[in-house]
């Protein structure tokens, strides 16, 4: 296993910049960070609330964050799904889940992880495969505990580092064929960048087509969405696609969580939309993320997601180091942990309304008219719930049961 891996920031082929070097300190469990000469005399923000300086080794203030890695390298872990095979194959290989540090874990996302961070040397997986969805659907419903070492190791390539609890993997997709491909080849005409999920064990039946109409909905309501449709197989499988962000063509973006920029676990409440609104204002500088992010709460809060927690909201830095809000994810009807938010709304998280909404914006100096125009278009797109669950594929008892938990 990897004791020290070479980090890297790849913009494209053309542009892969050193960052420094990474190793795993077993006595303080923990990771060290050495960052490259070209890195400290020509450096990039590339987590600009906590990395102030360069000098020296970094360690992260909080190791029970991201299990010992500094925030920024933590984004690149996966989680729920991803870790879900990794533990896997390490079972059907007679390894031990304890033996493996965080810092292999980044040689397993290698040079095919989410964002622009590439970790080297990687661990070896398998070539490029064609990529059947039926065998994944299978895969995720039996949870991958039938599956042999071939197959975890299949599927481990396909999801490309990417996180979340559900199943999913990374793909290229062809939308006018519907041909998938493997995300590692080189994308042809016609061809988009996507994340490709299946429904959890646990989820609703119709949770794919839910996940798209609440899609169709935040775009109706003016928030930044990617492209995003329902996907079938030949059998009928449904799966959700939406188009990655971190990838532009052949290049790559730098992606950081809040959770990651903050260091903080995003399963343990500590912060709220005040604060998470302060952090974009501090981060972006720009009026326009500032509005979008108001937007978002109010979304959240009217239409019941509730799933809100810091890893699901990110920023993007591009070459020059100039950060920027992402377009919005993972927003779907959601009851939270315990039937609450994960980030509260003016001290409240369980039954917050507009009220609450508009005491983050008096909190943070908004006028009265300056929320109820970004309020206004999202209850209006929110009222038209039922053509866009319609035009979804909800069945329309389950979309009466939805809107029952829209807040007023």
């Amino acid at each position: 296993m990897a004791r020290r891996l070479r980090v890297d920031i790849a913009f494209d082929s053309d542009d892969v910049r050193p960052v420094g070097q990474i190793a795993w300190d077993s006595a303080r469990r923990s990771a060290a960070v050495e960052w490259d000469p070209s890195f400290v005399a020509a450096p990039l923000p590339i987590s600009p609330y906590h990395i102030k300086t360069l000098a020296g080794l970094y360690r992260t203030g909080n190791t029970a964050a991201f299990e010992g890695l500094p925030g920024v390298f933590g984004d690149s872990l996966p989680d729920g799904w991803g870790r879900l095979l990794i533990a896997r194959e390490l079972e059907r290989r007679g390894s031990g889940r304890t033996a493996i540090t965080p810092v292999d874990r980044l040689a397993i996302v290698g040079t095919h992880g989410m964002g622009a961070l590439i970790y080297r040397p990687e661990e070896r997986v398998v070539g490029p495969n064609s990529v059947d969805l039926e065998w994944f659907a299978d895969l995720a419903t039996s949870m991958a505990e039938d599956a042999s070492v071939e197959d975890l190791r299949k599927a481990r390539a396909a999801a490309g580092g990417s996180a979340g609890a559900r199943p999913k993997l990374v793909a290229l997709l062809d939308v006018e064929t519907g041909r998938v491909r493997d995300h590692r080849r080189t994308p042809e005409r016609g061809e988009r960048q996507v994340l490709i999920k299946h429904r959890a064990t646990t989820d609703s039946p119709t949770a794919i087509e839910e996940e798209e109409a609440y899609a169709r909905m935040a775009r109706a309501a003016g928030i930044a969405m990617p492209w995003t449709m329902v996907l079938r197989s030949g059998r009928g499988d449904a799966f959700f696609a939406v188009e990655r962000f971190d990838r532009r063509g052949a290049g790559r973006v730098h992606m950081h969580t809040a959770a990651g920029m903050l260091d903080v676990d995003f399963r343990q409440p500590s912060t709220d939309y005040e604060n998470l609104h302060k952090l974009v204002r501090w981060t972006t500088r720009h009026a326009g993320d500032q509005d979008e992010m108001f937007r978002r709460m109010a979304f959240n809060v009217l239409a019941h997601n509730r799933d809100d927690h810091l890893k699901n909201h990110a920023f993007l830095m591009d070459a020059g180091g100039g950060w920027r809000l992402s377009p919005a994810y993972d927003v779907s009807f959601s009851d939270g942990p315990g039937g609450e938010h994960h980030l509260t709304i003016a001290g409240e998280g369980r039954q917050p309304g507009r009220k609450h909404v508009e005491a983050v914006g008096q909190a943070l100096g908004m006028k009265p008219a300056a929320i109820a125009a970004l309020i206004d278009p999202v209850r209006a797109a929110i009222a038209d719930w039922p053509r866009h669950a319609d035009a979804a594929g909800v069945p329309s008892r389950r979309a009466k049961q939805i809107a029952g938990y829209f807040a007023t």
